[in-house]
C-alpha cells in the first residue's frame, strides 16, 4: 500500500474513532459527586486529553531522534518521524494552540448537544474558511469551481441546520436535551469552532512549509502549550456558573472537575475508552500536520471529511439516529460541494498522468529509432 494512502486511511479512521468515542461517552450515565446519575459532560477535560495525546508525540519524537541520530550524520533526514529542519521556534506553535483550545472546547460542547452525523457534516464548513484564509495568507487563488463548491457546501450546511431543528422531535436517543434552541445552539457552536480551526490550519500550513518543521515535533510542542492553556481554562471554568444546557453537573458550572473522579469510578469501560482516545488523538494530530505540510490544509480537510462515511455506518448500526430522506439530501449536497472543490486536485492528477504518459510515449519512440547518428567525420581509407 502506498504511504500516502496508508496515512490518509489512518487519519480518517482515527478521526472517526475520536468522534464516536466522545459521542458514546456523552451518552454514558455516571454518578456525580452529589450522588445523582447524569450524562458525562466534560468538554474541557476531553480537550485536555487531546493535548495529552499530542504530548505523547513530543516524547516519541525525542526518543526516535535519539536513536536515529546514533546511526550517523544525516540519518534523521531519512526517517519519516524526524525528517525536517532542526531550527525550530516553539513559540510559533503558541497561537495555533490557543485557537485549537478554544475551538475544541466549543466543538465538544456542540457535539454533546447535537447528533454525531450532523457534527461531522457541519464541520465541512471549515473548507469554506480555509479557502478564504488561504487567499489572504498563502497567496492562493480561488477559481470559479471553488466558489461554486463553496456555495454548494453552504446550501448543504443550511439544509442540515434546518433538518436538525425538525428531527429533534422524533430522533432524540443520543441527545441530552430535546428542545429546538439547544440543538441549534450546538450546531452554531460547531460552525464558530470551525472558523477558528480554519485559521489554525492555514497558519500551521504556512509555518510547516516555510520553516520545514518536523510534524511530530510541532504536534509535541502543541501538546505542551495546549496542556498548560487547557489546565488554566479548566480551573477558571470550574468556578464559572452556567445556564442550561451547559450545566449538567453537580455544581451547575461549565465543567465541574469535582465530578470527574466519581464518574470514572462508576464506569470502568469509560476509562478504557478515554485512554484509547488519547492514543488516537496522538496519531490523528501527527498525520494531520504531515498532510498539511506535504500537501495543503484543504487536502487535510478533504481527507478529514471522509470519516463521515464511517460515522454514518456506525450510528445506523448502533441505532443512535434514524435515516431520513432530507438528511440524506443534505448529506448529498454537502458531498457534491466537497467533490466539486476536490476536482481541482483531480485536475492536477490528470495533468500529471498525461505528462507521464507523454514521457513514456517519447521514450518508446526513441527506443524504436535506435541509437542517434554520430556527428564524427567518417574515416578516410
Amino acid at each position: 500500500m502506498d504511504q500516502r494512502v496508508f496515512l490518509t486511511l489512518l487519519f480518517v479512521l482515527c478521526g472517526a474513532f475520536n468522534v464516536l468515542i466522545i459521542k458514546w461517552s456523552n451518552q454514558q450515565l455516571v454518578e456525580c459527586s452529589d450522588g445523582i446519575w447524569r450524562r458525562f459532560q466534560h468538554p474541557v477535560v476531553l480537550t485536555l486529553l487531546i493535548f495529552l495525546g499530542q504530548l505523547l508525540c513530543f516524547f516519541v519524537y525525542k526518543l526516535t531522534y535519539h536513536f536515529v541520530s546514533r546511526r550517523g550524520l544525516g540519518a534523521d533526514q531519512d526517517h519519516i518521524l524526524t525528517r525536517g529542519s532542526r531550527e525550530f521556534q516553539p513559540l510559533s506553535m503558541l497561537l495555533p494552540c490557543c485557537l485549537d483550545t478554544i475551538a475544541t472546547i466549543l466543538l465538544f460542547t456542540g457535539l454533546y448537544l447535537t447528533y454525531a452525523t450532523s457534527f461531522q457534516m457541519i464541520r465541512g464548513v471549515a473548507l469554506i474558511f480555509v479557502g478564504l484564509f488561504s487567499t489572504m495568507y498563502l497567496n492562493q487563488t480561488l477559481t470559479t469551481r471553488h466558489w461554486l463548491a463553496i456555495f454548494t457546501i453552504t446550501c448543504g450546511i443550511v439544509d442540515i441546520l434546518a433538518l436538525d431543528v425538525q428531527r429533534v422531535d422524533y430522533d432524540s436517543k443520543s441527545l441530552p436535551h430535546t428542545d429546538h434552541n439547544t440543538i441549534l445552539t450546538g450546531d452554531l457552536l460547531i460552525i464558530l469552532a470551525e472558523v477558528l480551526h480554519a485559521f489554525q490550519y492555514v497558519y500551521e500550513e504556512k509555518h510547516l512549509k516555510a520553516s520545514d518543521l518536523v510534524p511530530l515535533q510541532a504536534a509535541g510542542w502543541q501538546g505542551i502549550f495546549g496542556t498548560v492553556i487547557t489546565l488554566f481554562l479548566g480551573i477558571c471554568l470550574h468556578f464559572v456558573p452556567s445556564a442550561t444546557p451547559f450545566n449538567d453537573n453537580s455544581r451547575g458550572v461549565f465543567d465541574d472537575l469535582s465530578d470527574l473522579w466519581p464518574q470514572l469510578q462508576s464506569n470502568t469501560l469509560l476509562v478504557l475508552g478515554l485512554v484509547g482516545f488519547i492514543f488516537s488523538c496522538a496519531i490523528y494530530s501527527f498525520v494531520g500536520l504531515s498532510i498539511a505540510k506535504f500537501s495543503s490544509s484543504a487536502n487535510r480537510l478533504l481527507a478529514d471529511g471522509l470519516r463521515v462515511y464511517f460515522i454514518w455506518i456506525f450510528v445506523i448500526m448502533a441505532e443512535w439516529e434514524y435515516i431520513n430522506i432530507i438528511t440524506i439530501m443534505g448529506f448529498v449536497i454537502l458531498q457534491m460541494g466537497t467533490i466539486l472543490y476536490r476536482q481541482a486536485i483531480f485536475l492536477e492528477w490528470y495533468r500529471a498522468f498525461l505528462a507521464r504518459l507523454q514521457r513514456t510515449r517519447y521514450s518508446d519512440l526513441n527506443a524504436d529509432t535506435g541509437p542517434p547518428p554520430s556527428s564524427r567525420p567518417a574515416d578516410v581509407v
